[in-house]
């Protein structure tokens, strides 16, 4: 699957791009098979919610599911991120956002590529995030909600959390690296709000500095979303400590080669 010059333009315009149907429910339901069995693996890589039980995300999946491997290599997800990026690209990050029924916790507004810049020396943000509805998304579960255009001002750098330290601060409910009000005032009167909506096994394609949040989840059905994020080979970063665990921050940069079409036999 490739982008049409008219997607790509749309994507370089509003920094988002919702593509309805992707993915087959038998695909879909594979998927969400084998996410149920890691969330139930005690690792650092999953994240609980506050309370201390409700899975919040997993990490880092691709290195341990054959199932996952095989989907970032799916051509309808790794060509439209080269056409995005402009190249060979390979799996920066890949992540699972559970937002469980009547528990799962808020995102606060904030720009994906700070984390990276600050945590990993990323020095450009030519990368392409691609977001796989696992559950149906509609107005009730929690969804993402987007500013269009606000990738346009690039990273707008603010400040740490003084109380936040360690990776752990760049997937909780508290992050690191929030925007505050004005700008999120002043970022929402030039672009709006967008919340795409649609059934599962939709594909959203959005920018590192699209400013971002979602809110808790206090309906009785589950929002699970499933997250890639490619990064072009020629921008591999370059850590300015200790590099981050390795299911944060994939530290196999070859470039990814396309397998077949058909995800699940």
């Amino acid at each position: 699957m490739h982008l049409t010059p008219e997607q790509l333009q749309r994507y370089e315009e509003d920094g988002l791009l919702y593509l309805p149907n992707v993915f087959g429910e038998g695909e879909i339901e594979a998927l969400l098979e084998e996410t149920r069995s890691l969330a139930t693996i005690d690792h650092p890589s999953r994240v609980l919610e506050k309370d201390g039980k409700t899975v919040r995300a997993l990490h880092g999946s691709h290195l341990t599911s054959p199932l996952m491997a095989k989907l970032v290599r799916n051509p309808r997800l790794l060509h439209p991120a080269e056409q995005i990026v402009g190249g060979q690209a390979y799996v920066y990050q890949f992540k699972i956002n559970f937002k469980a029924a009547f528990g799962g916790d808020v995102w606060k507004w904030h720009q994906d590529f700070i984390f990276w810049q600050k945590g990993d020396g990323m020095r450009e943000a030519r990368c392409a995030q691609a977001m796989v509805f696992l559950d149906e998304v509609t107005e009730f579960n929690g969804p993402l909600m987007l500013i269009p255009k606000s990738h346009r001002h690039g990273m707008i750098d603010v400040e740490a959390a003084s109380s936040n330290g360690g990776w752990q601060a760049n997937v909780s409910a508290d992050l690191k690296y929030t925007l505050d009000r004005s700008d999120i005032a002043r970022l929402v009167t030039e672009g709006g709000i967008v919340a795409p909506k649609g059934p599962r096994g939709s594909v959203l394609l959005f920018h590192p500095n699209l400013a971002h949040a979602s809110a808790p989840n206090l309906s009785p059905w589950d929002r699970t979303m499933l997250i890639v994020t490619y990064n072009s080979v020629a921008n591999v970063p370059l850590p300015p400590g200790e590099p981050r665990p390795e299911f944060l921050v994939s530290r196999d940069t070859r470039p990814l080669v396309a397998l077949g079409e058909m995800l699940v036999a």
